[in-house]
């Protein structure tokens, strides 16, 4: 049966849940169904979720993203699971077309996503798709409540 991609609803929360915990980003219901309504509710990011034989197996989430370069903007894989029993049998490639599709209905010239060093099997994926090593990704935590300053 072939894989099929849908947009993402409130309903879909708790499999999100199985899905990023599968990644190794568990998380709560209540804050699966903050994470799928954030994408469902703003114009530019996009929640797809692959399903195969009726089930899901598979996300792709999509934002896009104002560039200061001749490309103007840039349409982000921000997300992208397959659970590991459905991996190399079509889901990733289906998420990925849903992605690219996103990302040229929006008018976006490129698509880009990071991807963890630990993750090689991804890696050949992505090259497999298409995709090029481009840069590297730096990332530095913030603290969510500003620091007191001195007055």
């Amino acid at each position: 049966m072939p894989v099929s991609v849908r947009p993402a609803s409130i309903a879909d929360a708790s499999v999100v849940a199985a899905l990023l915990a599968e990644m190794g980003y568990p998380t709560t219901g209540p804050a699966a169904e903050a994470h799928v309504d954030r994408f469902i509710t703003d114009p530019a990011s996009r929640l797809q979720l692959a399903e195969l034989d009726g089930a899901v197996v598979g996300l792709v989430a999509t934002h896009l993203v104002p560039r200061m370069d001749d490309d103007a903007f840039t349409c982000r894989v921000t997300d992208l699971v397959v659970s590991v029993r459905s991996r190399r049998g079509g889901v990733g490639t289906a998420l990925l077309r849903a992605a690219e599709d996103h990302a040229r209905t929006a008018g976006a010239p490129r698509l880009d996503l990071s991807s963890g060093d630990w993750r090689e099997e991804a890696h050949a994926f992505y090259r497999a798709a298409g995709f090029e090593r481009r840069s590297s990704s730096f990332v530095k935590r913030l603290t969510t409540t500003p620091e007191p300053q001195p007055t």
